[in-house]
């Protein structure tokens, strides 16, 4: 009697035990993403003096102010610079913050989900420290003891190191970050963008494995590496049913032969989900107006089941410079507007990615505010 009470006594705390554990939430991709990028940048100008107790209603605070002009989608930097914004076991605590024992990435996730918002870890999977940097990481993270040793598996170019994906050891390294994040965080997606190769690195940089392989054109052989990569994470990210797009440079040319990233290639074989190319151009802009680029991209994702969400320049509304297209973003009060309606009436049409949030929530300028008025008339 006293063993047959004790098995139901068991069990009963099991059954306790089972449907106490929180349940992953994930949102899927919008049919319409109204997107926000969250970077390091915004990290560092909103969070980093940010007391510890005042980091959760601060990201709330945060989120409030993104879902109030519609948005429905963060894009929340996750790596930066081989650096983490998460509990991490690979990868060294960023240092762009002050706080240093806060799962930054683990709040944006609660609070989003808590508000039915899809949210992305954001990586830059190549970009690595500054060469001042490197001596502020402890040795025990494989990042130091590869540069400790001159390994091939990252290098310095133009003071600042890169991982070289044309080593196994590094492609390794990326995935295990990827499959670290996706394993642990409720994320709903993984987002990379336009940081591959650096522009106009040198042939030494990966001059090794080159030599060492059947290609004889070293743009065919970085395109191939950055093409293997991307295969690799859309792989692990879709083992656990996430979104894996990329946003490359809205320039197809420039993405393909400068940083070797090859939209063709991951849009054709169907390795992204959702491609958001960075149309960061006016419509007057002589070089690279908005609505002859964004034609391009719409051609490139036709007959495909890619979605293409256009990236749009926040950043630019309000500011002087000295591109052909200035007028309009420093005084067209509606020019986000019509870059979205513009993009509404594409093929694929997936929405679109504001970059960034400190763009429309940091110094304010009658322009940016006008524009920020116009997204929350959105259809």
């Amino acid at each position: 009697m006293i063993n047959k009470i004790c098995k139901i006594v068991l069990v009963s705390l099991l059954l306790m035990s089972c449907s106490s554990k929180k349940e992953a939430i994930h949102i899927p991709l919008p049919n319409e993403v109204k997107g926000m990028w969250f970077s390091y940048v915004d990290y560092q100008t909103f969070l980093k003096d940010t007391p510890k107790d005042k980091i959760e209603k601060k990201i709330e605070g945060i989120l409030a102010n993104c879902e109030s002009i519609g948005i429905n989608t963060i894009i929340v930097h996750a790596v930066a610079f081989t650096d983490s914004f998460y509990n991490s076991k690979i990868y060294p605590v960023t240092n762009k913050l002050n706080q240093k024992d806060i799962d930054y990435l683990k709040i944006f996730v609660d609070e989003a989900h808590e508000r039915n918002m899809h949210v992305e870890a954001w990586i830059n999977p190549m970009r690595s420290v500054s060469n001042d940097e490197v001596g502020k990481w402890d040795n025990e993270f494989i990042l130091n003891k590869w540069i400790n040793e001159g390994s091939d598996n990252i290098k310095l170019f133009e003071d600042r190191y890169y991982l070289n994906i044309a080593t196994e050891d590094s492609q390794n390294l990326i995935i295990s970050v990827v499959e670290e994040i996706v394993d642990n965080y409720d994320v709903d997606g993984i987002h990379m963008d336009d940081y591959f190769y650096p522009a106009k690195v040198d042939d030494s940089f990966d001059s090794n494995q080159y030599t060492g392989s059947s290609f004889t054109d070293i743009g065919e052989f970085r395109r191939y590496q950055v093409n293997t990569l991307v295969e690799k994470i859309y792989n692990v990210v879709h083992q656990k049913n996430l979104a894996f797009g990329i946003s490359p440079s809205g320039n197809i040319e420039y993405s393909r032969d400068i940083i070797f990233g090859d939209t063709e290639a991951w849009i054709a074989k169907g390795i992204v989900d959702y491609v958001t190319p960075q149309i960061y151009w006016g419509f007057t802009n002589k070089n690279k107006p908005f609505e002859p680029t964004l034609q391009e991209w719409q051609t490139l994702v036709d007959n495909t089941n890619v979605k293409l969400i256009a990236g749009l320049a926040a950043y630019k509304v309000g500011i002087a410079s000295n591109d052909s297209d200035n007028d309009e973003w420093l005084n067209d009060s509606e020019i986000l507007l019509k870059q979205i309606q513009s993009s509404k009436n594409t093929n694929n049409y997936g929405g679109y990615m504001l970059f960034s949030y400190h763009s429309l929530f940091g110094k304010e300028n009658e322009n940016m505010l006008n524009n920020r008025k116009n997204l929350v008339e959105i259809d």
